[in-house]
């Protein structure tokens, strides 16, 4: 009859916590929303974010209207082809623009990244289309980001 108690107690429990946390997740805002759902980029707009240093303000004009602005945290070159920036927007509420750029090996350069902000519902994945050109797709962050990375 003991073990009966203990899979109650582990029954009861686990419907609390449950209930518990279903209760402190809160609907999270749309943070672009009244920017358009796809956004062209220019690859000179986008080269231009590799030459800043950590600490320097730069600001990318995407489109006519929409532009980044922020503060360079990180220029890391990883690897002979691979070179990644963080810029964090305090205009955005400390929303962070990832980009990196990677050379092929015979010097071709594409650009891959994401504008996001755990505290927002969406956010922008830069990626190329199949004309070539760049745009920032919006994306809901939600599923894009994983549960892991969430505090």
């Amino acid at each position: 009859m003991k073990h009966y108690a203990t899979y109650a107690l582990v029954f009861i429990l686990s419907l609390y916590a449950t209930a518990v946390y279903s209760q402190s997740n809160t609907v999270k805002q749309k943070q672009f929303d009244n920017f358009p759902s796809t956004i062209d980029c220019s690859e000179s707009e986008l080269s231009k974010v590799f030459n800043a240093t950590p600490g320097e303000a730069i600001s990318i004009s995407f489109s006519s209207n929409f532009t980044f602005s922020g503060n360079v945290k990180n220029n890391l070159v990883k690897y002979a082809n691979l070179q990644s920036v963080v810029v964090v927007s305090p205009y955005f509420n400390n929303t962070i623009f990832s980009v990196s750029k990677i050379t092929d090996d015979n010097g071709g350069i594409s650009y891959i990244g994401r504008i996001i902000n755990q505290e927002y519902f969406d956010g922008y994945e830069l990626k190329q289309n199949a004309a070539g050109n760049y745009q920032l797709t919006k994306v809901e962050t939600d599923r894009v980001m994983p549960i892991c990375l969430k505090q």
